[in-house]
């Protein structure tokens, strides 16, 4: 059993921190045994930084004994993905180009917003090498096993931070997306996890993928943990407010469209589960409608070209140097981008402003879409397709093709559990305008209302 499970979320936690019924440091020790306990089995965190965590839960300790304020989120035990930046720890991004890691210094903005509010920083996760992929098998530190079943992926690139979550390893966690990378493998590994608005939260002190895609986000086991984590990484107490005002909002008034384009090729036992979910919204909502992008069809290929090139303009340098520094599939993939031509991703750039008209044409008639966050169930560890209906597909084009687009327009975009099928996890998407973040949360957290799988817990967390 988790250290963490008799708390139903993270302001329960804060809550019992700043009241004093429970020491943040019994709280940091127990997780970290559990670490300890679990994580060479799901292969979850690359380093875990238990000194840095304990003095800093004696910080928020001396903090709230002096009555002192400790913040929205004290006592929190969190993790960051080995991409971000911090400053007790080194940052790999999931490689062996920086050698043994980026060196310990400047935390990136969003963890240090994350830390003055209280939170505890427990380590670094395990990711998809360099970003560069969509089921955490790295060829370095070892795949990420999901929780759930560990022989099959925890889904990527932030595949370390969602196992985390799934098994207590942490409360939440924070995640990148440029294609799909923090809800993909939230849909995987059964947490929540959310895409803000591009540029809502910074980027500063991330190791990039591609610039003009890259996002950074919360993964939790809730909504409101979601909306809570997001007030301190924005790091404003109108902030705060703004999210916390969300979860409260009614989201009878809302107007959602079902995005068919996010709901072609299912496999049977998703499509059943997204059917299902989408009855328990309705009575939810004002109205729900069918509705087609046009627009949509070269998405997926547009997010594919303007990765490759972005990438490899920031890798290039390194893939010279020390090019036997990469995975043999990542470098693989990241040299195939040499072969993109400077049409081709002008061309790519103008099908994104395509995608972008085409979601702003279609939020003047509905307030929010939905549909499903991933095609297929998390294929096994030693498996390179996934199985839609007994027929093989390629996984990084079945799991990015749902996601990719709300990437390239910006959009707020948040995965939450809907169902399991032989065992495993399946993600519901809902995605709004820019800046409609709120009302994405909104409706994310009227459906938790209604529903019970965000408590569901991987056997190895009960």
């Amino acid at each position: 059993m988790s250290a963490l499970t008799p708390f139903t979320d993270l302001q329960d936690i804060a809550k019992a921190v700043t009241h004093r019924q429970v020491s943040p440091s019994d709280l940091v020790r127990d997780v970290l045994d559990a670490i300890a306990r679990h994580n060479p089995s799901l292969n979850a965190y690359i380093s875990v930084s238990a000194d840095a965590a304990l003095e800093a839960a004696q910080r928020v300790e001396k903090c709230v004994a002096q009555k002192k304020d400790p913040g929205p989120l004290a006592g929190v035990p969190i993790a960051i993905k080995d991409l971000l930046l911090t400053a007790d720890s080194p940052t790999t991004a999931g490689s062996k180009i920086f050698g043994d890691g980026i060196p310990a210094g400047e935390d990136a903005l969003v963890v240090k917003r994350l830390r003055k509010a209280g939170a505890i920083v427990l380590g670094k996760t395990n990711l998809h090498e360099v970003a560069l992929g969509v089921t955490s098998v790295n060829e370095h530190f070892g795949p990420v096993h999901n929780p759930w079943n560990a022989e099959h992926v925890a889904g990527g690139s932030s595949g370390g931070s969602a196992a985390a979550v799934a098994a207590g390893l942490c409360a939440a966690a924070v995640g990148t997306d440029t294609r799909g990378s923090i809800r993909i493998p939230a849909a995987c590994c059964g947490v929540t996890g959310f895409k803000p608005t591009y540029q809502l939260l910074p980027t500063e002190g991330v190791v990039p993928l591609s610039p003009s895609l890259d996002h950074v986000g919360p993964m939790t086991h809730t909504v409101a943990d979601a909306a809570l984590m997001m007030g301190a990484m924005i790091g404003t107490k109108q902030a705060c407010e703004r999210f916390t005002k969300a979860l409260r909002a009614s989201s009878k008034g809302l107007v959602i469209g079902i995005s068919e384009y996010h709901l072609r090729d299912l496999d049977d036992e998703v499509a059943k589960a997204i059917d299902k979910a989408l009855k328990t919204l309705r009575p939810l909502v004002k109205e729900i409608r069918e509705v087609e992008i046009p627009a949509l069809e070269g998405a997926q290929e547009a997010s594919a070209v303007i990765t490759g090139a972005e990438a490899i303009a920031y890798h290039d340098r390194y893939l010279k140097q020390s090019p036997s520094a990469y995975g043999p599939l990542v470098r693989k993939r990241m040299e195939a981008s040499y072969k993109l031509s400077a049409l081709e991703y002008l061309n790519a750039m103008a099908t994104r402003e395509a995608v972008r008209a085409g979601f702003a044409q279609i939020f003047t008639e509905v307030d929010l879409l939905v549909g499903a966050t991933l095609p297929a169930l998390p294929p096994r560890i030693d498996e390179h397709t996934v199985h839609i209906n007994g027929k093989e597909a390629n996984t990084v084009d079945a799991f990015t093709r749902f996601n990719a687009p709300q990437n390239l327009a910006g959009l707020p975009a948040l995965s939450i559990p809907c169902g399991l099928a032989k065992g495993l996890p399946i993600g519901l998407q809902i995605f709004g305008p820019e800046g409609g973040d709120d009302a994405v949360l909104s409706l994310g957290a009227a459906f938790q209302r209604e529903t019970h799988w965000h408590q569901r817990r991987p056997p190895i967390a009960r």
